[in-house]
């Protein structure tokens, strides 16, 4: 896709990039092909919730995966959980 050569540029907002990078599904966080429908913020407390609301629905691989905090002043402040 000729978005992935600029989606690949935002790796530097990745703090623990050598980490992140060994995982195998490091390039789908760059992939434009996947760039609808992935990502869902929702309260913590409804989380659980939501999670299992798409598992019902047939969304077997639907799980909660991160935390939103305030902004800082990191220049990386993304953290990849892996």
């Amino acid at each position: 896709s000729s978005l992935q050569p600029q989606n690949v540029r935002l790796r530097r907002a990745i703090r623990n990039h050598e980490t992140a990078n060994a995982h195998p599904r490091y390039a789908a966080l760059f992939d434009p092909q996947t760039a609808g429908g992935l990502l869902a913020g929702v309260p913590s407390d409804c989380a659980p919730a939501c999670v299992q609301k798409l598992r019902a629905l047939g969304y077997a691989d639907a799980a909660a995966f991160g935390t939103v905090f305030p902004r800082g002043n990191a220049a990386e402040p993304v953290t990849v959980l892996v």
